[in-house]
């Protein structure tokens, strides 16, 4: 399901066809000519290069000061915890929603509260001008990646044996020598496995930049995949030019996808040129900024003594302050967000804009199922996620447990592919899945969109389940075959019990998947004349109206977002050791 529509992409990108997407004969590489013809590609391919070097390279910066501050403990770090999932477990539509309203030209709250502390006297345009369009989308950007970053370091952090630690002091190695030769070298692997998966999420955002500025004229803050959207279904409808652009963006991901099986099988970090160039990257920082700090002993003996005595104190206070300061920086959009559900439109466009309601409408929590289809889009994602969950399991579980218990012919060759299917992002190939859907007459239909969803779901699932079913212990199946146990009972009687955790996490991250699904539910199913629109999708088509009624958005939000941060905190604790399953430990 995955492979079809890439080899429909391919086909496409050589066909000629209509604004419908029907082909018309074989055109060659007429497509691909004209895509480089076109103007704006120099532009594109610049801000898709700057948008993947800054956006990735400032969220391992700051990521890698979260992760310490995570693995560390102190009051409320808990909750801090939490205020990470937020971003992560929210759809990014969403998210990108409450951003786009806090950035309003005079009425955006971005505005009004930098005007207050006097950086700025008068109201930016910070997604419609085109000065500062990209620049902010790029703000966006590390914002909403920074919390899975994190926790992708932070899980190679808490791979470390504390043991380690402990020689470290007995050999008197201080707070920057045990960073310098016991954590950084050992957080390597995770470094690269980071910056690989990152690389991958960045390239494949696409609802911060759609949905901030996909509205506006031009491709000035487009990347290659948000333009190669705009050729085949906004702009030129031209599916064939389209699909040329999408072969080149998965022909990029390709690139990273080796480097990824590379880093994930064997000595990881030392296989891949990748791993050497961090490990080379750190030595080089590391011996810099040791020879800075060993400049003088005065200066050494300092540091040292206030790590000893001073720090001890100030530790119970500093660290839960600073973690208090991150938890209010990344719950604050959601904060701005139910605040705004309780105001009016005079209240969402007033000029500077407020911060608190002036008049709280309790009311827009009961308006909205009158305003708003809101039953019709909920129902529709809850079938559609409920259903490619289902499908998902079925298919998966039993591939995980005939793979980690059984060896044969092509077993690597199938595992491989299910990492490379795992950092495919939907939106990569929308072009071919469109065009396959299409072709088995599947547009609009709930049968299809949960195929495709499921069929994007499978490789995470059986990753992570085959990890559960190898860890455990032969013993236990052996002495179910000897009670005269088949295959399927012992998967079903024995084994499910036993990973009944990981079976939780990966139902739950699949429904949660699904269900903040974008990019697909917007090209193939939506049909608002038969009700046939998702959440994510009907809230998004709402913004950018003349006057968008954000305060019933936002309710809407809020409704499809709370359980699904619940269920994302109760499974966060096993969530990032599946999506790095063998490669941080």
């Amino acid at each position: 399901m995955i492979t079809l529509p890439a080899l429909r992409m391919v086909w496409t990108s050589l066909q000629l066809t209509d604004e419908t997407g029907v082909s018309h004969g074989f055109a060659g590489l007429a497509n691909y000519r004209r895509l480089f013809a076109e103007p704006a590609l120099a532009n594109v391919l610049s801000n898709t290069v700057v948008w993947v070097l800054l956006v990735v390279g400032v969220s391992i910066v700051v990521a890698l000061g979260l992760a310490q501050l995570l693995n560390k403990q102190f009051f409320g770090r808990r909750l801090v915890r939490w205020a990470l999932i937020v971003p992560w477990a929210t759809s990014l539509v969403m998210t990108s929603t409450v951003w786009r309203y806090m950035l309003e030209g005079g009425n955006g709250i971005v505005n009004r509260f930098l005007m207050d502390l006097g950086v700025i006297s008068a109201p930016i345009g910070w997604y419609q001008d085109p000065r500062y369009a990209f620049w902010t989308v790029v703000g966006v950007g590390i914002v909403v990646t920074i919390p899975f970053t994190t926790y992708v370091l932070l899980a190679g952090l808490q791979a470390i044996e504390p043991q380690v630690y402990e020689a470290g002091k007995l050999d008197g190695a201080g707070p920057w020598k045990t960073y310098r030769y016991i954590t950084l070298p050992l957080l390597r692997p995770a470094l690269v496995i980071a910056t690989i998966l990152v690389t991958i999420y960045v390239f494949n955002s696409f609802p911060v930049i759609w949905v901030i500025t996909g509205s506006n004229p031009g491709n000035f803050s487009d990347t290659t995949l948000t333009w190669a959207y705009k050729i085949a279904f906004r702009q030129q409808l031209n599916t064939g030019e389209g699909a040329a652009l999408s072969v080149f963006n998965v022909l990029i991901l390709i690139v990273v996808v080796v480097l990824y099986l590379r880093a994930v099988n064997g000595n990881r970090e030392r296989q891949s040129w990748l791993g050497r160039t961090w490990a080379a990257l750190t030595d080089r920082l590391s011996e810099r900024w040791g020879r800075q700090r060993s400049a003088g002993p005065v200066s050494v003996a300092v540091s040292d003594r206030v790590h000893r005595k001073v720090w001890p104190r100030l530790r119970p206070v500093v660290l839960p302050l600073v973690g208090l300061v991150v938890a209010a920086f990344f719950l604050a959009p959601y904060a701005v967000m139910f605040l705004a559900s309780f105001k009016d439109g005079a209240d969402l466009y007033a000029v500077p804009a407020t911060y608190l309601p002036r008049h709280w409408e309790w009311s827009n929590w009961t308006n909205v199922w009158d305003v708003l289809p809101l039953t019709t889009l909920l129902r529709n994602s809850l079938i559609i996620a409920a259903a490619s969950t289902a499908l998902v399991l079925v298919i998966a579980v039993p591939a995980a447990y005939y793979t980690a218990r059984n060896r044969f012919a092509g077993r690597t060759a199938f595992l491989n592919l299910v990492l490379v299917t795992q950092v495919l992002a939907p939106v990569a190939l929308v072009v071919g899945i469109y065009q396959e859907v299409i072709y088995v007459d599947g547009v609009n239909q709930y049968w299809a969109i949960v195929v495709v969803n499921a069929a994007f779901n499978l490789a995470f699932v059986t990753w992570i389940m085959n990890g559960q079913f190898a860890g455990i212990d032969l013993a236990i199946e052996e002495a179910a075959m000897m009670e005269g146990l088949g295959p399927v009972r012992r998967m079903l009687r024995i084994m499910l019990p036993v990973v009944r955790p990981g079976l939780v996490t990966a139902l739950v991250f699949t429904f949660i998947q699904v269900w903040n699904e974008f990019v697909i539910s917007l090209t193939v199913f939506n049909d608002p004349t038969h009700g046939r629109v998702t959440l994510p999708v009907g809230i998004q088509q709402l913004v950018g109206l003349n006057q968008t009624n954000y305060q019933y958005l936002f309710v809407a939000s809020l409704i499809a977002t709370v359980p699904v941060v619940v269920l994302f905190i109760t499974i966060e604790r096993h969530l990032v050791g599946g999506l790095t399953a063998g490669s941080v430990k």
